[in-house]
């Protein structure tokens, strides 16, 4: 049986599919930039002046460990499903599989942890962030965690 890590690397290895164009409205997408910021119907696609901003999303590839410390995969589907929203979500991303780390409390000890990161440049607004904000609980209930890191920083402007 394949194990999360390599279910990403398979889902990160394929090519992108294409979106129809009518799959969300020009304006549906949260925040924007240089993939957002269009001249109009001509599908032109220009740099946005404004100050930019990261997003950056953390997701696990393995459950929390069990109380022996096993740790099962997460599974493919819903690495897919969420996948499928990021790309509803926004025009452009970066997802790459990385290692983390985070303390147990209980335990008093460090557990490594592998991890999805997505990053997304934009200028998020408040109902963006109100978006977000919902996203990162469904999130949360869908992996079953306590916390899913996900933070905006600036990032200046784009050049």
């Amino acid at each position: 049986m394949p194990t999360a890590v390599f279910e990403i690397d398979d889902m990160l290895r394929q090519r992108g599919r294409s979106m129809p164009k009518a799959t969300l409205p020009e304006r549906g997408r949260i925040g924007s930039g240089v993939a957002l910021a269009t001249t109009g119907n001509k599908a032109q696609w220009t740099d946005n002046p404004h100050h930019w901003q990261t997003l950056i999303l953390l997701l696990p590839l393995f459950h929390n460990p069990d109380t022996k410390g096993h740790r099962k995969p997460v599974s493919k589907a819903l690495i897919q499903r969420t996948i499928d929203e990021i790309q509803r979500m926004f025009s452009g991303y970066t997802l790459a599989r990385v290692m983390g780390w985070y303390w147990d409390e209980t335990k008093k000890e460090g557990v490594p942890d592998e991890l999805m990161r997505l990053e997304v440049d934009g200028v998020f607004t408040g109902n963006d962030l109100q978006a977000l904000h919902e996203w990162k609980g469904k999130l949360r209930r869908r992996f079953k965690q306590d916390y899913i890191y996900m933070k905006i920083t600036a990032s200046g402007v784009a050049v």
